[in-house]
């Protein structure tokens, strides 16, 4: 099943997306945003597949689905927490900034709590106000869960998981230095990401969803043109 919101209000409206992504149904009689079907998973799973499996079919009204009206799936979220678990991309990062890498992070990955407030549509513009603050970009598979109980077991933890997706989780680079030098987290320099333009339930990726990771080859381009493959199960 895949999940998309088109844009609409500060949460946007929730819509099925067909498996071949060229097409959408609404969703509002279920639930009218992403965050109210999370909200009320086991009421509205069952039924958001329902109205999915009728749009393969051809069984309910349906619109031309374009990436360009999509806002991110969660236009604001309550929770976004970002673990570096690829650690060779933590090591060049921190090398590129003067910082060493501790071996503990190998097998204490690390992670950060960033802004959720307001997540990007996937297709707009990223906006920069000086590109003297060197704005990167990071392609991240990204997962979105129901609750997940405070010390929570690893069985627990991927039971929770709801949706799987992709993410452009923007940097500035060149102010990250001197923020992390204060002795806290990101803020300025971890401005609004994109999520991917639809999140999909895990067994729609069949085997290359396996024990809560994702395989396969991560596409990333940069303003159309190629810039990176990425192997998502290393």
């Amino acid at each position: 099943m895949k999940l998309a919101s088109l844009k609409h209000g500060r949460d946007g409206r929730l819509v099925i997306v067909s498996e071949d992504l060229n097409w959408f149904t609404d969703a509002f009689l279920i639930a009218p945003t992403l965050q109210a079907a999370l909200d009320d998973w086991d009421r509205c799973e069952p039924q958001l597949r329902a109205l999915s499996e009728s749009l393969e079919h051809n069984a309910v009204p349906r619109g031309r689905f374009h990436e360009h009206d999509a806002a991110s799936p969660l236009p604001r979220a309550y929770q976004w927490a970002d673990g570096s678990a690829y650690v060779n991309h933590v090591e060049l990062v921190r090398r590129a900034r003067g910082a060493e890498m501790p071996d503990s992070f190998w097998t204490d990955p690390l992670m950060y709590q960033g802004g959720s407030d307001g997540f990007l549509p996937p297709r707009d513009p990223i906006p920069l106000a000086d590109e003297a603050w060197g704005c990167d970009l990071e392609a991240e598979v990204v997962v979105v869960t129901g609750d997940v109980p405070q010390g929570a077991t690893r069985e627990q933890a991927l039971a929770a998981i709801r949706l799987v997706g992709l993410v452009n989780d923007v940097s500035l680079r060149n102010l990250i230095p001197a923020e992390l030098a204060k002795g806290f987290g990101f803020v300025q320099s971890k401005p609004a990401s994109a999520l991917s333009p639809v999140l999909v339930t895990p067994e729609t990726l069949g085997d290359r969803w396996n024990d809560g990771r994702l395989s396969g080859e991560l596409w990333v381009q940069l303003n159309g043109r190629d810039f990176g493959r990425a192997d998502a199960g290393v």
